[in-house]
C-alpha cells in the first residue's frame, strides 16, 4: 500500500465526534480489495436498455440519451460533505486480481466496470485520510445522509446527479463484492438494482482501528469497510452540450 493509517488525536463535534471516536484515521481508505468472478451474463434485461428514472428540473434533462456520452468523470461533488475531489481512473494492482486504491486526494472509478451515464453501475473508491495529515474525500462518509446529492462531472462538463439510499458498514472480509460490482445480480435483495434505474457505489475504510504497535496514535489499519449507494436522479447538461 502507498502510506500508514494514523489516527487524529482531536475530536470533532457532533456527530462527526461520536464518530471519530469510534473509528480513528487511517493512511489508507482501503486495502486492495479482491475481485470475484464475473458471474456468467443472463440473457439482456431492461436494465441494459431503459433511461434512469430522474427528476426534471430547470436545469437538467430527463429525456434518455439516444447514445450514452462516452466520456470520462473528472470531479466528484458531495455538497452534503463539502467535498469536490478530482477522479482519476483506476483498475487493478499491477500483477493481482485486486482492485487498486487512488492518489491520497482523488477519487478512484474502477474503469474495468461501467462508466456513469450507461443506465448501469459504476463503482467508486477514496481514502478517509493518509499519513501524515490528508484528509481523504471520502473521510467523513458516514456522515452523508439518505437524501443526500452526489455529483459525478464529466469531461465535457455534463453532470450526473445521484441521490444516496443506501448506506452499511462491513468487516473488510463479508464485504459482497460481487453484489456491489453487479448489483443486478446481487444475491442480497437490498443491493439489487432495478432495471431502469442507474447506481453508483462509493466505499472506503472505517469502523474498528487496529494500530501496528499497540499504541494510541500510530500506524495501523481499519476492520471495516463503509459503503454508500445512490441512483441517478438528474442529467444536468451545460449550455451548448448536446443530450446524446
Amino acid at each position: 500500500m502507498r502510506g500508514h493509517p494514523k489516527r487524529l488525536g482531536a475530536r470533532k463535534a457532533g456527530a462527526a465526534a461520536v464518530w471519530l471516536a469510534a473509528a480513528a484515521l487511517a493512511a489508507l481508505a482501503c486495502v486492495s480489495m479482491d475481485v470475484p468472478d464475473e458471474p456468467e451474463q443472463p440473457s439482456p434485461t431492461a436494465a441494459a436498455t431503459s433511461a434512469p428514472e430522474a427528476t426534471a428540473t430547470a436545469t437538467a434533462t430527463t429525456a434518455p440519451e439516444p447514445t450514452p456520452y462516452d466520456g470520462t468523470p473528472v470531479i466528484m461533488r458531495i455538497p452534503a460533505l463539502g467535498v469536490e475531489a478530482p477522479i482519476e481512473a483506476i483498475g487493478l494492482v499491477a500483477g493481482r486480481n485486486q482492485l487498486d486504491v487512488p492518489a491520497p486526494r482523488n477519487v478512484g472509478w474502477y474503469d474495468i466496470y461501467d462508466k456513469p451515464g450507461f443506465g448501469t453501475s459504476s463503482l467508486y473508491s477514496a481514502h478517509k485520510d493518509y499519513h501524515p495529515d490528508i484528509r481523504g474525500p471520502f473521510h467523513a462518509l458516514t456522515d452523508i445522509e439518505e437524501g443526500d446529492r452526489i455529483v459525478v462531472v464529466m469531461d465535457d462538463g455534463r453532470e450526473y446527479v445521484y441521490e444516496v439510499f443506501f448506506q452499511r458498514r462491513y468487516v473488510t472480509g463479508e464485504m459482497p463484492m460481487h453484489d456491489l460490482i453487479w448489483p443486478h445480480r446481487a444475491e442480497d435483495p437490498e443491493l439489487r438494482r432495478p432495471a431502469g434505474e442507474e447506481w453508483i457505489t462509493l466505499y472506503t475504510c472505517g469502523g474498528e482501528f487496529v494500530s501496528y504497535d499497540g499504541e494510541s496514535g500510530g500506524p495501523g489499519y481499519y476492520v471495516h469497510r463503509d459503503v454508500v449507494i445512490a441512483r441517478l436522479v438528474e442529467r444536468v447538461l451545460p449550455e451548448g452540450v448536446a443530450g446524446g
